[in-house]
């Protein structure tokens, strides 16, 4: 008797959604129609109350591993019984608003592949509005050890762009609205290298309902502030004229690609 080969796919795509109605159509074709096909698709759905359940259910890819949760546990936790069930080698995070490039998990496959140092890659994103309309783009650049005394000043990774290996991640389910923030610092504690990718790999929803949007600045700040004094023992080994080099080739960056060309990327 043949034993069963049990399913292990090079990505698992995790993306818990609530009431995306609007969205959520475009945002499964973009994971469906990538280049790279080796992957799952663990969709949660959190309670929704519109027709997002539908959708997912209108939708026949064997790939798609559907989940329904019988109440809204908030998306930490939701997104957390995802990751836990994962087979593939690395972990792509997603969002039910927005869009993934064709050839993004392809880019990150092979980036990881070929970069063990690296535990998490970002990406760079065009920022959308709800009509699907740019509003600006963000260009980031590859540079793990100038990432790593970034994000002790603020969250340089953008959340639905994440892939990361499958060890031992999850997102904390106390500090929701800053769950990447914390995640990021928690991979620092424990050593592990992260970067972005200058490659635009998503479309970045920005729309009342979204998880990007804050009462105000000072709430936001507040937020990052509250997630850098946490973790403010981590040691950081960066040198005081790395420093000023890192912050220079900020402003570099910054001045380079504060107008980028808005050319047709996906």
């Amino acid at each position: 008797m043949m034993e069963k080969k049990i399913f292990s796919p090079k990505i698992s795509v995790v993306m818990s959604i609530y009431n995306e109605e609007k969205f959520l159509d475009e945002s499964i074709q973009s994971i469906l129609n990538q280049t790279l096909k080796d992957f799952e698709f663990i969709i949660l759905n959190n309670s929704s109350t519109d027709k997002s359940l539908d959708i997912i259910k209108s939708y026949k890819d064997d790939r798609i591993i559907f989940i329904n949760n019988k109440k809204n546990i908030g998306t930490s936790r939701s997104m957390n019984k995802g990751l836990k069930i994962a087979k593939g080698k690395y972990l792509v995070f997603f969002c039910g608003d927005d869009i993934s490039h064709p050839k993004r998990l392809e880019i990150g496959f092979n980036y990881l592949e070929n970069n063990p140092h690296i535990f998490l890659i970002g990406s760079s994103a065009i920022y959308i509005n709800e009509n699907g309309k740019e509003i600006r783009r963000f260009r980031k650049y590859d540079n793990y050890k100038m990432l790593a005394w970034r994000l002790r000043k603020s969250c340089s990774i953008i959340y639905p762009s994440i892939m990361c290996r499958n060890k031992k991640v999850s997102l904390d389910e106390k500090n929701v609205k800053m769950n990447d923030y914390v995640l990021f610092f928690e991979l620092l504690k424990r050593g592990e290298n992260l970067t972005n990718l200058p490659h635009f790999l998503i479309k970045y929803r920005v729309h009342p309902g979204s998880m990007s949007v804050y009462d105000d600045k000072k709430e936001f700040e507040h937020l990052v502030n509250e997630v850098i004094e946490n973790f403010k023992g981590i040691k950081d080994n960066t040198l005081f004229f790395n420093k000023i080099y890192y912050s220079m080739k900020l402003f570099i960056h910054h001045l380079k690609t504060r107008k980028e060309k808005r050319i047709s990327i996906f």
